[in-house]
Order: structure tokens, then sequence, then C-alpha cells
């Protein structure tokens, strides 16, 4: 399969994984394939070290190169979007802990069957909503805006939402929980949280339609000393590589990195033909 490589350099890597491939290897599919959802070498783990470069960083200390390039979080088989992948022991340890203590911010999309926010009207721009509602006991908390809203013959309410989320944890498959049960719109093709009633089923035919599309954390090389010292000789505040930026807003701030890609095709596709006919 294609792998967009977004952003690479020695120490880390951002790709933007298609829907339908899983990260890791699935549990029971050691080597080759396997035909049970383990993809085996249709995984994006076992694809990474034929498109990316492999590192340069000179072992010092504990550092060196990885023998192969790492994910550093996971992503659902049926979403797409960017992976953050270290090439580096030092960028693994790095990576990881800004996941772990939620100092990675990732941006998602998605269409919802519905209006999430009905009692409030149709209330396309800039105003985001909060999805304060625990899963499992834990605190769980998704930021929502409304982005566009068109009409469809299978929605619910006759209206599909095109929405921005923001996870502030990590609860597992917070987003698609927290739209399906809190807010009674389930993300389009979601065959898990989105029921079986006739609307569910007319909109399943495409694939689930939530994408990792924007993500921004530290620089894991940038903000060591050696790294920061390297910035400072670029002597650029921001510097902009394919669909990425590097950026540092002040001495006091830490190297930042951002990338964003846009939707996959589908995802227009879909909202036009959609509205298309439920307007005829």
């Amino acid at each position: 399969f294609h792998l967009p490589v977004i952003y690479e350099d020695d120490h880390m890597s951002i790709v933007n994984k298609p829907s339908g491939i899983v990260v890791y290897r699935a549990q029971g599919s050691r080597g080759g394939g396997s035909r049970n959802g383990g993809h085996g070498r249709e995984s994006l783990l076992s694809v990474l070290p034929y498109v990316l470069t492999p590192s340069n960083v000179t072992a010092v200390d504990e550092n060196a190169a990885l023998k192969r390039p790492q994910p550093v979080h996971r992503l659902d088989r049926p979403t797409s979007g960017l992976v953050v992948v270290a090439k580096t022991k030092q960028s693994a340890r790095l990576l990881a802990e800004q996941f772990e203590h939620r100092k990675a911010h990732k941006t998602y999309m998605a269409i919802v069957n519905g209006n999430p926010f009905a009692s409030n009207g149709p209330e396309c721009g800039e105003e985001w909503h909060i999805i304060d509602s625990d899963l499992e006991g834990k605190s769980s908390i998704t930021e929502v805006k409304i982005v566009r809203q068109i009409r469809s013959l299978y929605g619910n309410d006759g209206m599909l939402s095109l929405v921005e989320l923001r996870p502030k944890t990590g609860r597992y498959h917070q987003l698609r929980r927290h739209m399906a049960w809190v807010c009674g719109t389930p993300i389009v093709g979601d065959t898990t949280y989105g029921g079986d009633d006739e609307s569910a089923l007319k909109l399943r035919k495409r694939g689930l339609f939530l994408c990792s599309n924007e993500i921004e954390l530290d620089h894991p090389w940038y903000n060591t000393g050696s790294g920061l010292e390297e910035w400072a000789r670029m002597g650029e505040g921001k510097v902009k590589i394919g669909n990425a930026t590097l950026f540092r807003e002040n001495t006091m701030e830490p190297v930042r990195i951002k990338a964003r890609v846009p939707l996959p095709a589908k995802f227009e596709s879909f909202l036009y033909h959609e509205n298309k006919r439920a307007l005829k």
C-alpha cells in the first residue's frame, strides 16, 4: 500500500496512514500474513523501513539509531491520518512521553450522522463545544466544532455534519463513543458504535469517516542541548517543510513541529453526493 511521508529527518518522521491498515501486527500474526485481521506484512510497522531513510545519527551514550523505525502511538485500523514515528532511541522515549502526558495535540475530522447539538439548532462556525463524559469511570474530554452541515436522505433528521474533534484525554475509542453515546450522532461508517438502524446501514458503504489530519508536538531533537544549538545556527523562527512546520515562538518556548494533511477525497465526494441526492 502507498504510505505518504509528510515529514522526515534523522530523528523522527510523520506519515499519513491509509484507513484499513493496522499500525502494528495483530496478536497471533507472527511472521508473515494473517487472514483474520493481523495484516502481517500489511502493517504500518512492517512498511516503514521501505519508505523512510535510515537515520545517520551516530551512537552516543544512550542514543543511537533504531534498527527499525518505531511508531510511538496507535491509530485504529479504520481511521486514516497522521502517525508519528521515532528513528532513534532518544526520540522514541521523548515522543512516547509526550503522548503519555498529553503534550502532543491531535486534531481529527469526522462526518457524523445528524446534528451533534440539535437542541441548539444548526451552528457552524468558530464555537467549540466541550464533551466531558467519563468512560470506564475515567475522565474523558473532547472538544467539538461543527464545520459544515448538509442535507442527507438517510441522515438522522435529514442531516450530516462535518465536525472537528480535539481529544483532551486518550480513552479507548473516545471520539467514536462520545459522538455516538453522548451526542447521539455516530461517526458515519462506524460498525461498532453506529447502530444497525436503516440510517446507519445506508451510510455504511464507504468505511469510517474519521481522519487524524493534524498533529503538533515538541521536536525530540531540537529541544536537546545540541539540537538547540543547531536550531540557533539555522537562524529561523519558523521552517516549513512540505506539510509540516517547525517553529519556536520565543526562547522560553520549545521547538514544536506541526503537520496537517488534507482530508481523504472520499470525505468531500460523500458530502457532495449526499447533499445532491437530498436536494433533488
